[in-house]
């Protein structure tokens, strides 16, 4: 009787492991597309919030650890990814293109710059070599990292047309001295 039970357990964490990767493959292959948690993005309310309830039944599979359920979840999870493709596409939206503007660094590393958070998944899964930002990325660091240097910047780029920022010093000391001229 012990054999057998550990026999049925042994079978059904295969089963279940073996679901979960095809799941994971399933989820791989819409995130290489679409970007990481896009297509969510992409639909209707209505559809957005079915698809948060497959999810949901397919973690209390999980957690049920009934590996027939799990699996039966999975496949459902799988349709449910194809609907939101679907209608991602029957509303306008595509896939993400992985375009990026890239830099040379000073340290040697590379910077790309993405339009949409999607590009960026796309692009650092293919080139892991890279410091892969989104330009929402870099608006929100440019706000928040050393406001007062970051607005004498964005001050001098506003004034003269076509300024380049090439390099960033602090000021030492204060600048009230006379001008000599």
């Amino acid at each position: 009787m012990v054999q057998r039970i550990a026999r049925n357990d042994d079978v059904n964490f295969k089963r279940i492991q073996g679901a979960l990767m095809d799941h994971d493959a399933t989820v791989s292959s819409y995130e290489v597309r679409w970007g990481v948690d896009r297509l969510q993005e992409l639909v209707s309310f209505e559809l957005r919030e079915k698809f948060y309830q497959q999810r949901d039944r397919l973690n209390k599979a999980i957690d049920s650890n009934d590996g027939m359920e799990v699996v039966r979840q999975v496949e459902v999870t799988g349709r449910a990814y194809a609907k939101l493709e679907q209608e991602a596409i029957a509303r306008g939206h595509s896939e993400v293109t992985g375009d990026y503007f890239e830099a040379p660094m000073a340290d040697g590393k590379v910077l790309a710059v993405c339009k949409t958070k999607g590009d960026c998944t796309k692009v650092a899964r293919d080139n892991r070599e890279m410091l892969v930002y989104s330009v929402s990325e870099i608006a929100h660091l440019l706000s928040i990292q050393n406001k007062p240097v970051v607005e004498a910047v964005n001050e001098v780029k506003s004034i003269f047309a076509g300024a380049e920022v090439v390099s960033i010093k602090p000021i030492d000391d204060a600048l009230d001295d006379e001008i000599p001229f």
